[in-house]
């Protein structure tokens, strides 16, 4: 036989199983011509007859009959194999991992999870929460099916949804004088020491960025390398940390956000994707459920 004729393998086991063409026809939803004729096919393809048929019975011959069991596991393997696609296809590998920044995985994706977790909880979602420059690469590597991270000019290449957009404050020590103040500009903030995250961060990309434009030089005197480090030597009275409002909660720590003005600042946060790949299913509802939350307001 050239190749597998599936149909005929179907036609020919509902026969040797229902014991008669009438049967194996309203089984298979065919006309008992039909079922005839794929399987005399398959036994013009092998080249032997594998059912006896008379006006009475319809019995196997030797052939038929050790044929049979083999056909079986072939159809079997073969109708495996195509669900195990169709699902796939339908729902994406049962593995999704996205690729987010730190404070947006920390604030904005628990919620979100847990209630995609409610419709998927045989779904194993890796989260990825590394810096943008990591987002990107794990998008164009396609290490991560999406990534949550800055909108910004170089992502030409890929597809982005708007999320949210955010200012950054100044996070000072609650006991600090500047604590008590409505807000402070960034010519004010110069007296201050000031605590800035590592030069390949997107958040130092976009102060940096933002006070070119509006001429305004600006040097710091501590960098660290993860906002939380930040935050916690501003709120050890240590300086003055320009981070996004997220970065930390003032009801649990002993830090306050002081709205930064003359210009005010913010990171647009977008979710990206390759734009050359569509995404499975299975991840585009996450991507749904991401983008209505957002939208909605309740992140």
């Amino acid at each position: 036989m050239d190749k597998l004729d599936v149909l005929g393998l179907k036609a020919f086991i509902s026969v040797a199983e229902q014991g008669s063409f009438r049967k194996a026809a309203e089984s298979l939803n065919l006309t008992s011509t039909a079922v005839s004729r794929r399987v005399q096919k398959i036994e013009e393809s092998l080249g032997v007859v594998l059912i006896t048929r008379t006006t009475r019975q319809v019995t196997l011959t030797r052939l038929g009959a050790e044929f049979l069991p083999r056909a079986q596991e072939m159809l079997g393997a073969v109708e495996e194999i195509f669900s195990d696609l169709r699902n796939r296809g339908r729902y994406g590998e049962r593995r999704i991992t996205i690729a987010c920044l730190a404070t947006v995985a920390s604030f904005h994706m628990p919620k979100i999870l847990e209630q995609f977790a409610k419709v998927h909880p045989d779904v194993r979602v890796e989260l990825l929460d590394v810096s943008a420059t990591r987002i990107l690469e794990s998008i164009r590597n396609e290490k991560a099916d999406f990534g949550i991270s800055f909108v910004g000019a170089d992502h030409y290449d890929l597809a982005t949804d708007f999320l949210y957009s955010e200012p950054l404050v100044a996070w000072t020590a609650r006991e600090s004088a500047l604590a008590r103040r409505a807000s402070v500009t960034w010519a004010e903030l110069r007296d201050y020491p000031l605590i800035a995250i590592a030069k390949l961060s997107g958040t130092r990309r976009v102060v940096e960025e933002a006070l070119e434009a509006h001429g305004i030089d600006f040097e710091f005197d501590y960098e660290v390398q993860q906002l939380h480090t930040a935050v916690s030597l501003a709120g050890g009275g240590v300086g003055v940390a320009v981070l996004p409002r997220i970065a930390a909660d003032e009801k649990l720590s002993n830090v306050v956000a002081v709205p930064v003005e003359g210009p005010k600042v913010s990171r647009s946060i977008g979710l990206l994707r390759r734009n050359d790949r569509p995404l499975s299913p299975l991840v585009n509802q996450l991507r749904s459920m991401i983008l209505a939350r957002f939208r909605s307001g309740q992140s």
